[in-house]
């Protein structure tokens, strides 16, 4: 990772947790324990989220870049590039969180939301303290619709990725 996206996440991180009586975020743990219908509407709602923050802060030309980025689906493609590059993200936050998590078992867990600050970053949105603070406000509402995952249900899942 480079410098800039390790900046980008610690900043993310410290005003994640400097909010007093705020809403947290959704940990990368809370998030792979859900079902598949409730990560993947969490998933939308991040998008959704950040395309509303962005207008009620005037900033009308940067949700409609994230409102491109996540809902054109080019031809070849079964997901939009955001939709790709937010996996990603998430993926490599998912390494990052146990490499952390192996030398500082108390160590707070990353969260969702920063794999797309990462993803809108990369693809030029200006991520600002009062961006992150809103966005948090609006997904900390999410509520799971269905039970979580357990083990069994995970292995099949994966057993049908290969």
């Amino acid at each position: 990772m480079n410098r800039f996206n390790k900046f980008l996440v610690a900043a993310f991180m410290s005003t994640a947790m400097l909010l007093p009586n705020m809403v947290q975020a959704m940990d990368i743990i809370q998030f792979d324990q859900m079902a598949a219908q409730d990560r993947q509407g969490f998933l939308n709602s991040l998008s959704k989220a950040a395309e509303t923050v962005l207008e009620q802060e005037g900033r009308s030309a940067d949700a409609l870049k994230v409102h491109h980025l996540f809902n054109e689906i080019h031809p070849g493609d079964v997901m939009s590039f955001g939709e790709i590059e937010l996996e990603e993200n998430l993926d490599n936050q998912r390494v990052r969180d146990a490499q952390k998590h192996i030398k500082n078992p108390d160590a707070p867990r990353l969260q969702v939301e920063s794999a797309l600050a990462l993803t809108l970053s990369k693809n030029g949105v200006q991520i600002t303290p009062d961006f992150v603070r809103s966005l948090m406000q609006l997904t900390g509402t999410f509520q799971p619709k269905f039970p979580p995952q357990t083990k069994d249900v995970k292995k099949k899942d994966a057993k049908k990725k290969n």
